[in-house]
């Protein structure tokens, strides 16, 4: 068909968009399109290809700067706005609104607002509020192969945070999606399961627990709780065959092939709705109606090029799409599926008789785990050893039973109708958390992506093309290359990275493939950074770490630590407090680590009670390039540390003691010590004003180049035999333009 080299080029020009440092400015932007338009009246059919690719991509271009241009018009200042409520989550005490109206003038696009700590009882779906809020830009903790908030809430268009000012209801009018939504809580209210049966229906995830949420992700099976393409085709095929169903019972046949469809199609689009028209949804609907598209004309369109287009058309609603992870995981997700079904189908006789329905489950799980492991551990960092059996259990549950049951619990039905079906609803899942349970901690890290993706998807390959009987010497050759192959040996004798924990710390110093841990980062009320950002970091970046020194106990450094012995339980712990099975930290002792000397400057006896004068003060020399990490070390503190080290202490680099507050970096230490960089581990919007503009200005009069995680997000110093280098992940190590600082700089820069 001749719209399916339009959706190519149309991907194809929002791609850019993933990889480029800077948007393309608008001088320039204007000459492309001027060029784009030439090429377009031209007869040559590919130099017309050349011009909608370049007019797709002005217009990806165009909706970048809208954004970019929007954010740095309304950040860090008031505005008033009228706003519809699109999502409640009153056990978090958060919002999320749609800025329809800005100081009196429509928006389109139309951009998102989060709002929390709020009472959010006094909010429904749908409402109009007219507010005065004042708004910050979404700012992200940039690690490398971390989770990348900020480009995901680019593609979601919320790029904002948010606070109000004063509020007036305008329409207090709730949605229906509301209003089913809190009769199916109000009437469910005893069902330990109605979370996540609620966010199967509604798509609202927030009341899911999060030992679930932990279950689900080391069974596999959490891809069964999102609305997802299975759930919307499912949808589509139970309504199909139901209303075919009823059919059959009427004496004559009201429906045809194409009604029926029909209506299946609409029931699925009442379902996309009703589950908030997530993007998810959204694909899983584009897809549909393409299916249906062409089977009803009689088009000739593959599976394939119903992917391409579903994919098309989501960028052409918001190009900014392709930043989401989710729209990836989907899209590959689809594609790995089509390729197994084509190249490593079932045999005939499996493939359509009842009796082999768990052949045919079997052969899809298989094929999802295969195709899909390199991209799960380059995603997540690992996988679930448990999830093949996990889903074989799972899916037809879900799919069959726990689903259907969930959108017939929104019906109002009559009392004793409605209990049995929640009863039969508990029932199913009390017997997948039963069989669930039974293959719990099954999840693995695992690093290795790409090389997994060699050794997997070039087997299959191989076996695939009978490359083994075809080719086998030149098989042979490529095996014996790949074998003899070595990877060039890092010139990095040894480095030290700073993480972005936000408020809290957290470096590792490493070499040769292995790490000594300083803090461990905070924990919060769900989870903790040594979980959700040390772990993967150090799975990511191939380290083991052989040794954690927790500087003191405050949870903002030690909050991690559980985590990350639970992956490595034989990480030796050194700490200045007592801790279960911990060394001392304490001024005397050192070791020698490879090329490196360690030394414990403070405290002077052990054990102390852990307070910020009690952190384990760590000096680390290779005998050229030195390192001093000062944990919360104050003032005092820091006093009795120069009368002990005097002048004789070379230093290069130093961690901001105490992220920077003014109770620390006296310039007694400073004049002292003279560090060449001073890296400081501190969060944006922190309720403290980290770091102290005067304390950064101290050590700038004193010439110390000062780098913080809140602009740079991870920092990174390399050490090789020549020189060394500092990186900052948001200019150097990862470059790109949803990387940047949003909003106003600080007055430091």
């Amino acid at each position: 068909m001749q719209i399916i080299p339009y959706a190519w080029l149309f991907i194809a020009a929002c791609f850019p968009l993933l990889v480029i440092p800077q948007i393309v400015s608008l001088p320039a932007l204007c000459t492309v399109l001027l060029l784009a338009l030439l090429l377009g009246i031209t007869t040559s059919k590919y130099l017309r290809y050349c011009g909608v690719a370049l007019l797709f991509f002005s217009i990806g271009q165009f909706t970048a700067h809208d954004l970019v241009a929007t954010i740095t018009a309304w950040s860090e200042r008031t505005i008033s706005a009228e706003v519809r409520v699109n999502e409640v989550q009153e056990l978090n005490g958060r919002i999320r609104v749609s800025l329809t109206k800005v100081e009196g003038q429509w928006r389109f696009p139309v951009y998102d607002v989060w709002i929390g700590n709020i009472d959010a009882t006094q909010y429904c779906l749908g409402q109009h509020w007219l507010m005065r809020l004042r708004l910050r830009p979404v700012h992200s903790l940039l690690n490398e192969g971390g989770y990348d908030s900020q480009r995901n809430a680019l593609a979601k268009d919320a790029p904002f945070t948010g606070k109000i000012l004063r509020q007036q209801l305008r329409d207090p009018t709730c949605s229906v999606r509301h209003r089913l939504e809190q009769a199916f809580v109000r009437r469910s209210a005893s069902s330990p399961w109605q979370g996540i049966s609620r966010a199967l229906v509604f798509g609202l995830r927030d009341r899911i627990p999060p030992q679930v949420n932990a279950l689900f992700r080391e069974t596999g099976v959490g891809h069964l709780m999102a609305i997802s393409g299975m759930h919307v085709g499912l949808i589509f095929v139970l309504t199909r065959r139901i209303t075919k169903c009823a059919q059959r019972l009427c004496p004559a046949r009201f429906l045809r092939a194409g009604g029926l469809e029909a209506i299946g199609w609409l029931a699925s689009a009442g379902y996309c709705l009703l589950s908030g028209a997530q993007p998810s949804a959204l694909r899983a609907l584009f897809a549909l109606t393409f299916w249906l598209v062409a089977k009803r004309f009689a088009l000739n369109l593959s599976s394939f090029h119903i992917l391409l287009l579903c994919v098309a058309s989501l960028l052409a609603i918001n190009p900014l799409m392709i930043l989401s992870d989710s729209l990836w995981l989907s899209v590959l997700a689809v594609l790995a599926l089509l390729i197994w079904y084509r190249w490593f189908p079932l045999p005939p006789i499996y493939r359509q008789a009842k009796r082999y329905a768990i052949v045919r489950l079997l052969h899809l799980q298989l094929g999802i785990m295969v195709l899909l492991l390199p991209i799960q551990i380059f995603f997540f960092h690992g996988t679930s050893l448990t999830a093949l059996g996990a889903n074989l259990v799972a899916i037809p549950l879900v799919s069959l039973g726990i689903l259907p049951l969930a959108l017939l619990l929104v019906i109002p039905w009559p009392d004793l109708l409605y209990d049995s079906l929640l009863l039969l609803h508990d029932t199913l899942f009390r017997c997948l958390f039963t069989l669930l349970s039974l293959q719990k901690e099954g999840w693995v890290f695992l690093p290795a992506a790409p090389l997994l993706a060699y050794l997997l998807w070039g087997g299959l390959l191989i076996g695939r093309f009978y490359l083994w009987r075809s080719s086998p010497l030149s098989l042979c050759a490529l095996l014996i290359s790949l074998a003899s192959w070595r990877v060039q040996p890092s010139d990095i004798l040894w480095r030290v990275d700073m993480l972005d924990v936000g408020h809290g710390l957290a470096v590792v110093i490493s070499q040769r493939g292995e790490g000594l841990i300083y803090d461990t980062g905070n924990r919060w009320q769900v989870g903790d950074a040594g979980e959700r950002i040390v772990v993967p970091w150090l799975i990511d970046q191939g380290i083991t770490p052989l040794m954690a020194v927790i500087s003191h106990r405050h949870s903002d450094h030690s909050g991690g630590l559980a985590s990350i012995q639970k992956i490595w339980p034989q990480l030796v712990v050194r700490t200045s407090y007592r801790y279960p099975g911990a060394l001392a930290c304490q001024r005397g002792d050192h070791w020698q680590w490879g090329r490196l000397a360690i030394k414990v400057l403070w405290p002077e006896q052990f054990p102390t009670v852990g307070q910020n004068n009690d952190s384990c003060v760590l000096y680390i020399s290779d005998g050229r390039h030195h390192l001093l990490l000062t944990g919360d070390l104050e003032k005092k503190a820091e006093q009795k540390l120069v009368e002990l080290v005097g002048q004789t202490l070379p230093v290069d680099w130093i961690q901001v003691p105490h992220h920077g507050s003014r109770t620390s970096s006296s310039p007694l230490i400073l004049r002292t010590l003279r560090p060449s960089t001073a890296i400081a581990s501190v969060a944006r919007y922190n309720a403290w004003r980290l770091p102290a503009t005067t304390v950064v200005k101290r050590y700038q009069q004193q010439g110390i180049q000062w780098v913080d995680t809140a602009q740079a997000g991870q920092i990174s110093i390399r050490i090789t035999a020549r020189n060394s280098e500092i990186l900052q992940l948001r200019d150097q190590i990862s470059p790109r333009w949803y990387h940047q600082w949003f909003g106003v700089k600080p007055d430091y820069r």
